[in-house]
């Protein structure tokens, strides 16, 4: 894996200069490359298979419009998946805001990626649903997102310490969650 994956600066540059310049194929490939995971944050999010869809689509129909109204010079210094990242952020908190509340997990079917333990899965987004939206959006931009503290503080507005402590905290209140559906036991 190429050390733009993480930043979205190295893998992104040469993307954001094509975009820049007018190159029809580099929206289609901005979009191709980083749908899926934008889409597995929202549903992390959501927990809605529709619903993280659309946000989606929302996202980069967003992004595709600011990226119309940016300065060539914005667009060839931005690092695109944090950027995107904040901005399907910003669609999936305006749809749990006027949802007014977070979907349940009854009837959600997760996608095929699931590990051998698709039940373990399930208890962890679970947990991870009930914890507070910054935590939350941190756990889920570490762990399931693959971003560094950088990226998260980009993504997020936040500064890296305050990444790195609501992770620190939304993973102790995680593994007590956990331990406390088992019982007790660890695991």
């Amino acid at each position: 894996m190429n050390g733009g994956r993480h930043d979205g600066r190295a893998e992104g540059c040469g993307l954001a200069v094509r975009i820049a310049d007018g190159d029809p194929r580099a929206v289609r490939e901005l979009v191709e490359r980083h749908y899926g995971e934008l889409y597995r944050y929202a549903f992390a999010m959501l927990r809605h298979r529709a619903a993280s869809e659309d946000a989606v689509q929302d996202a980069f129909v967003r992004a595709l419009e600011a990226l119309g109204k940016y300065p060539e010079g914005r667009i060839r210094a931005m690092a695109l998946r944090p950027w995107l990242y904040r901005i399907t952020l910003n669609v999936v908190r305006n749809r749990l805001r006027v949802r007014g509340r977070e979907t349940s997990l009854d009837g959600v079917h997760p996608g095929s990626e699931l590990p051998e333990d698709p039940e373990g899965v399930m208890d962890v987004l679970a947990a991870l649903h009930g914890l507070p939206e910054r935590q939350r959006v941190a756990v889920t931009l570490r762990y399931l997102q693959d971003l560094p503290y950088a990226g998260i503080s980009a993504a997020t507005g936040w500064p890296e310490g305050t990444a790195k402590t609501l992770v620190h905290r939304g993973l102790l209140r995680l593994r007590a969650a956990l331990n406390e559906e088992r019982g007790g036991r660890e695991p």
